[in-house]
């Protein structure tokens, strides 16, 4: 992302670029920084998208070949075509092309999904750029959301900032609506508050199965059922949130068993792929139970999906009924 930076301050464009990566929103940050850089967004004579699964390679070697109007330069941007996934059939011919784009013309690929192994990746990543754009760490998204807020003249404490990620998530789309919101709820206020993400953000639902969790392990079952019924209301399928606890209860294992290693926070946040502050709640949850009943829990999570998937339980009851006997506090543990 730095390397697009530095391009776009020494206007000294490549000929080929690729934008890949889960993290929509600086992909999509990234492709119109790079985008309007090359072309301005009013200059639709040099200026041309293709998009979907069915772009023709000859379409796009036909726009490359022609010299652009009155602009030192001609963009094409390319969407989610696929071909970094599996090549077209007419692919050779672009592949052999990509050493021949005219100076004049810079190609933009913007792709969800990319197989590094493939011919176009790394035809791409020989003769121009190849950009990344993932999930940010705890620390990169903390200062990205105090800049954000910083720009609406808002102020907003790491501590807080922490909180706002372990309500809403690390997905910065999410995050940016979530703070647009309590940009408007908190007025006047310069400072946003832990109160104010309370009342203005809403939990997603990993982060909602977690807090089930909680409840879970610390036995308030009042609460979780609560939280269940709050899910089924909101549409979320059963089998989903059966198949989120269960990855709930997998960490929880993970968990217990790196701090009986006596790992530390990053180290444990780098196996269970989740971030640093996350990892402190799975720690605290664990320390609640034995290592044979949290294990117990996983196997029963997997038994009642597999009940579930045979039509031996309805898959709305089946899932109440294991938070019902893991929130009650009763269940022995099990031999493994």
């Amino acid at each position: 992302m730095d390397s697009i930076k530095e391009d776009i301050k020494n206007e000294s464009f490549e000929r080929i670029y690729l934008i890949y990566g889960s993290e929509s929103y600086l992909a999509n940050r990234n492709r119109k920084m790079l985008a309007d850089a090359v072309v301005p967004p009013g200059d639709t004579m040099n200026r041309s998208v293709f998009s979907g699964k069915d772009i023709r390679i000859k379409d796009i070697i036909g726009l490359s070949e022609t010299l652009p109007f009155l602009s030192p330069r001609r963009l094409i941007l390319v969407e989610d075509s696929g071909f970094f996934k599996k090549a077209p059939s007419d692919g050779d011919e672009f592949l052999e092309y990509i050493e021949h784009i005219p100076g004049e013309t810079v190609i933009i690929f913007s792709e969800t999904e990319v197989d590094k192994r493939g011919r176009f990746f790394k035809a791409v990543g020989k003769a121009g750029k190849t950009v990344l754009c993932e999930e940010q760490k705890e620390d990169v998204l903390i200062r990205w959301i105090g800049s954000y807020l910083g720009g609406s003249g808002k102020k907003i404490r790491k501590t807080t900032a922490a909180l706002l990620m372990e309500r809403t998530g690390t997905d910065m789309y999410t995050l940016k609506n979530e703070m647009d919101k309590l940009i408007s709820f908190s007025g006047e206020r310069e400072e946003i508050t832990g109160d104010d993400i309370d009342k203005a953000c809403v939990l997603n639902i990993r982060s909602s199965v977690f807090a089930m969790i909680d409840d879970i392990t610390a036995q308030r079952q009042k609460q979780a059922l609560e939280r269940y019924y709050e899910l089924v209301l909101l549409h979320e399928a059963p089998m989903k949130i059966l198949v989120l606890i269960t990855r709930q209860f997998n960490l929880l294992l993970l968990a217990k068993e790196m701090s009986a290693e006596k790992m530390n926070y990053r180290e444990m946040a780098g196996v269970m792929k989740i971030p640093e502050f996350s990892v402190r709640k799975y720690v605290s949850a664990a320390g609640r139970l034995s290592r044979q009943r949290i294990l117990s829990a996983v196997k029963d999570c997997v038994q009642t999906e597999n009940d579930i998937k045979k039509g031996l339980i309805n898959d709305r009851i089946g899932t109440e009924l294991l938070i019902m006997n893991y929130s009650a506090g009763t269940i022995e543990d099990r031999p493994e």
